[in-house]
């Protein structure tokens, strides 16, 4: 079978590549970023149409991974919207069997109770407008489609790195720390995005996948912490100075002409104190996939894939994580 993965070099699309490849799949890879992944990667614009159609030919299977989640790029609706808009009319015109969209819990807003497939759109920051709109565009394509929604994606990568920096130097909770905060671990997504493959159960469904316990924010800092083998938090800021800090960053880097951080951005503060919890039952009756990770065990696999050791732990330590249950 022949499959299309754009933004097949980011994060997730690695290992979803690494994964089909390991299936037996003829896989090709459209991205910004060339990579060397072992299968043929053609770098481009997702914008630009031409371009993208020439990776098109008897392709079967589309994933559509490729995105822009940073709120200070002014091409992320672009990006994001047309962008999908693009992947939609190739897929139809190419008669592509199945298009597998990567979206985000995100086109909710806020959940304050497990949230179905069903909940109607509530998108707050620009990425998650761009998705939900994006999600509109598959929906209506004409195509056969999969959505999965997933929440805030735990793994090795620079972002979860900073965090357990952060939790090293004692980091505050911001706000309440009672907020659900349910999190993915990044195999658990693998899995079900490979499930859905070819699956005609999955043909014109959204389904939400999350870690099987929900946290709360707090909740989730303390497992960190304790897998770190740090002092627990303790210390609360609130989330009007938190934002007010966000803001005076984006300030200083406009100013500086440097790109703000992610994690010190607005709508990363919003993502982080609000409630965010998913029903998953959904997947588990029709598909009849479960999660694996808790998020303690996501959290563990986590810390050591990133090789802890270089940032001045010891084996002690690293055989502390081996210990934690799941």
């Amino acid at each position: 079978m022949r499959i299309l993965v754009t933004g097949g070099t980011g994060f997730l699309g690695m290992r979803l590549v690494k994964k089909l490849v390991s299936q037996g799949d003829e896989v090709v890879v459209f991205s910004d970023k060339p990579e060397d992944l072992g299968v043929k990667v053609v770098a481009g614009d997702i914008r630009d149409k031409a371009e993208l159609r020439k990776v098109f030919s008897k392709v079967d299977i589309v994933y559509h991974l490729a995105a822009c989640l940073d709120e200070a790029n002014p091409d992320l609706w672009d990006i994001n919207v047309k962008g999908t808009q693009n992947v939609a009319e190739l897929c139809k015109e190419q008669k592509v069997k199945q298009l597998i969209f990567m979206s985000s819990s995100g086109v909710l807003g806020e959940t304050n109770k497990a949230a179905k497939e069903t909940m109607p759109y509530n998108p707050k920051t620009e990425y998650e407008r761009s998705k939900a709109e994006a999600e509109k565009i598959i929906k209506n394509s004409g195509v056969h489609y999969t959505i999965v929604r997933t929440t805030i994606i735990i793994g090795p990568n620079a972002i979860w790195a900073s965090i357990f920096e952060a939790a090293r130097r004692g980091y505050p909770i911001i706000g309440s720390g009672r907020n659900y905060f349910h999190l993915v671990y990044i195999d658990d997504v693998i899995d079900l995005l490979t499930i859905v493959k070819q699956n005609k159960k999955a043909y014109d469904q959204v389904f939400h996948i999350a870690t099987k316990d929900t946290p709360t924010y707090e909740e989730v800092y303390q497992m960190i912490a304790e897998q770190l083998r740090v002092p627990v938090p303790t210390k609360h800021i609130p989330v009007k100075i938190a934002l007010l800090s966000a803001r005076m960053h984006v300030l200083s880097c406009n100013l500086s002409g440097k790109k703000p951080k992610l994690v010190k951005m607005k709508s990363s503060i919003d993502r982080l104190v609000r409630n965010r919890i998913l029903s998953i039952e959904k997947a588990g009756k029709i598909l009849a996939f479960h999660p694996k990770y808790t998020t303690p065990h996501a959290i563990r696999e986590t810390i050591k894939y990133l090789q802890i050791a270089r940032l001045g732990y010891s084996d002690e330590d690293l055989a502390h994580l081996s210990k934690v249950k799941p």
